[in-house]
């Protein structure tokens, strides 16, 4: 089992490598639309649309990445003053009862949403965008898949080391 679960991380930590040109992209096509803007007085609404689209591959496909190293935004009021058994605790409770109920829903919610775009080929609402919104509504997809592989290798690591007397790293 934890072979599997190293298996999961290692995957979500190369899609997350993967996806660190992506701030890079954003950076560099929104250089270029102000260059294009303010220089050469021409503006794209393709062009313009295409930062949503990096946006939302950078922030929802990295999700997993960044919940791999622990770097997510944590309200933490207890947290840091539990002893490591009892952090793993926590972080089991709240994978188990609140992470994969949201990931369950979401994926519920998510597969017709995203379908039904692919269906009709859903193109912007522009006449001069980008005629891909179904593979922009599908990062939603990348979203569930990364917090899915996270929330398996999560569950399945934590388990081990609370519940069984083998040493987990």
């Amino acid at each position: 089992m934890l072979e599997f679960a190293n298996l999961l991380d290692k995957l979500n930590e190369r899609f997350g490598l993967f996806l660190a040109i992506t701030p890079l992209a954003l950076m560099l096509v929104q250089f270029s639309i102000v260059l294009l803007v303010y220089v050469f007085g021409l503006g794209s609404i393709m062009i313009q649309e295409s930062l949503q689209y990096i946006n939302a591959l950078m922030f929802l496909g990295g999700a997993g990445y960044t919940a791999l190293y622990d770097d997510h935004v944590r309200v933490d009021i207890f947290y840091s003053k539990l002893k490591p058994k009892n952090r793993d605790m926590a972080d089991l409770f709240g994978t188990v009862f609140f992470l994969w109920p949201m990931l369950i829903l979401l994926w519920i919610l998510t597969i017709p949403y995203v379908c039904e775009s692919w269906r009709i080929s859903e193109g912007s609402v522009e006449t001069s965008g980008l005629p891909f919104i179904y593979l922009l509504k599908s990062t939603i997809l990348l979203f569930c898949i990364s917090l899915s592989l996270f929330a398996v290798a999560q569950s399945i690591r934590l388990s081990l080391k609370l519940f069984t007397a083998k040493e987990i790293s």
